[in-house]
Order: C-alpha cells, then structure tokens, then sequence
C-alpha cells in the first residue's frame, strides 16, 4: 500500500491506530450495524477492534478507519477496504449508526474506488444483503451492476447481491 491516508472535503481514511480500538468497538459492538456486514464477529470486543487493527497492513490491500474531521479533531465513523479472492478483489464498507443517512458511505467508498484506480487495480467486487437498501443506493451511486458470472470464489454467501465496477 503506497498511501496511508486519503482525504475527502470532510473525511480522512486512514491505518487505524490502537488509540482507535476503543471507538472501533464501540462502534461494530452496535448490533444494528453487524446485522448488516457479512463477516464480522459477534460482540465484537476491543480485543477484536485490537485484532483488526493490528492486521490492517498484513497482506498489502488497502484498508483505512473512515473518520468525519471536524473542528481539527477526528470521529471514527466507518471503515473501508478490500480482501482477495481468487484474482479478484472485494471491497467492504460500514458506517456507524450515528452517521448513517448523511452520505459517508458514498463519500469515503467514492474516493476509496478513486485510490484503487489509481493503485492499478481494473475492477473491484461488492457484496450486499439484500434487504440492506442503504448499501444498495451506495453500491449503485457509485456504478456497480449485478454480476452475472461471478468467480465462485468471490460468493462468499449465496444470500448476499454480488456486484462489479470496472475502475
């Protein structure tokens, strides 16, 4: 990974940092928001948030905390990165409840897409349950379409939507 932070008119994705356990805990330790990722642990701990942190670089692919900037200090709000499968990459995202409906997700997956690019990479994959509307709108915003042959690699649960955006 070539870049440890990308900023956007009012966020900065970025590496976690331990300091950061405590506020990603509490975060993803929100029912509400774990119902809707499809890999997460449950309740997720501060030992997890700590886990998480800790393997952020370990394979190269990026992965950032997204956090709101207001008033020069930072929220964590969500995060944002992407995992291998096969030949393909899959990118995953989340926002905190408090901050849902004000168009993070759009913002930071947006400018994440515009790092891949950048980076080399040509397409990139998504995933979504299909009662999760939000992630849909996101997912459409930003030029994904349904995949119609998707590698077997890349379905990670065959009751998720699996989308593709050529970058």
């Amino acid at each position: 990974m070539s870049q440890n932070s990308i900023c956007t008119a009012r966020l900065m994705l970025r590496v976690g940092k331990l300091d950061d356990a405590a506020a990603l805990a509490t975060a993803l330790g929100d029912q509400k928001v774990a119902e809707q990722l499809s890999r997460v642990p449950w309740p997720y701990t501060r030992n997890d948030a700590e886990r998480f942190i800790a393997g952020m670089t370990r394979d190269y692919l990026p992965r950032f905390l997204i956090f709101e900037r207001r008033d020069e200090k930072e929220a964590l709000v969500g995060g944002v990165g992407v995992t291998r499968g096969g030949d393909a990459i899959k990118i995953g995202y989340w926002v905190a409840r408090r901050a849902w409906g004000l168009g993070i997700a759009t913002e930071a997956v947006g400018a994440f897409l515009d790092h891949l690019r950048a980076e080399g990479w040509e397409s990139v994959l998504a995933e979504h349950k299909p009662d999760n509307a939000a992630s849909a709108r996101v997912l459409d915003k930003l030029g994904f379409t349904i995949c119609k042959n998707a590698p077997d690699e890349a379905k990670s649960q065959s009751s998720l939507v699996l989308l593709e955006k050529r970058l």
